[in-house]
């Protein structure tokens, strides 16, 4: 789940849950911009260069919920507390308790969330999965290695193809164990790498690298559509978000993960016109 690093806001705040939406606790909530109605929803994916196409807002990263004590559902899967908010219908009248909420919406008696503000100096974390929450990145294994100049490698198949000078490789074993390298190149099998890496890259070395996140600085990103991961499995050349990364710490397998902040253009909806980052 995502979780907040750094906060500019010191308040938490209360939002009711769009009508027969499910959020679960630590996914990252908007407001849909498309066709607004009342409450939040998890953030939608990215549509077009920069989320041009969707212009959504991120508005908030949950941390909890107004379900009573003993209505706590729990998923097994995101490994969270999470809400489902009834239909349009099913306010009126209902005997479901809820409790919790603070502010001027408190007794609406209907599901909220409680969040943390997200604006563009917030500094997020979030995992970085392949395709389902707890998948990690593929594991690279050298099969042509780079010879005596430490400068690329060809391996099995990554989950996505990268996007040349936005993605990230990893030494995870090997002579070049823990060295960070931008990656220059499109492929999914052939990685070349800048600068030169300080040992040969041997065959049988292992690496993992990660499409469209450099190691600081901005990035593009895919985060799914219950607003709880980065997806590594996403091709970043149409659809995605530009971040500022601010640390990739991709050393644990499976607890890969990126330190970030949504780039201002996130909150421009209207002037969203130059999306390019080449």
């Amino acid at each position: 789940m995502f979780t907040v690093v750094h906060p500019q806001n010191s308040q938490t705040l209360w939002a009711p849950v769009k009508v027969s939406e499910t959020i679960y606790t630590g996914s990252i909530i908007g407001v849909d911009t498309a066709a607004p109605t009342a409450g939040v929803i998890p953030f939608p994916v990215a549509a077009g260069a920069a989320n041009v196409t969707n212009l959504d807002v991120p508005w908030g990263v949950v941390i909890g919920n107004n379900n009573v004590t003993g209505n706590v559902v729990y998923n097994s899967t995101y490994k969270t507390e999470y809400i489902t908010a009834g239909n349009e219908a099913s306010a009126y009248g209902t005997t479901t308790q809820f409790q919790g909420a603070e502010g001027p919406m408190a007794g609406m008696e209907f599901a909220m969330v409680q969040y943390i503000p997200i604006t563009a100096e917030t500094v997020l974390r979030g995992p970085i999965f392949n395709a389902a929450y707890g998948t990690a990145p593929t594991v690279l294994t050298v099969t042509t290695g780079s010879g005596a100049d430490g400068l690329d490698f060809v391996s099995n198949a990554n989950e996505s193809t990268t996007v040349a000078n936005f993605a990230t490789m990893y030494c995870r074993t090997g002579a070049n164990m823990g060295q960070y390298r931008i990656v220059q190149n499109a492929s999914s099998t052939s990685f070349q790498n800048t600068p030169a890496f300080k040992a040969a890259i041997a065959v049988g070395d292992t690496f993992v690298v990660v499409n469209g996140l450099r190691p600081y600085g901005m990035s593009r990103a895919y985060i799914d559509s219950e607003g709880m991961y980065i997806d590594n499995n996403a091709e970043l050349t149409a659809n995605y978000l530009l971040i500022d990364v601010v640390r990739l710490d991709l050393s644990e397998a499976g607890n890969e993960y990126v330190e970030f902040r949504f780039n201002p253009v996130n909150f421009m909806p209207t002037v969203r016109a130059d999306t390019d980052t080449t």
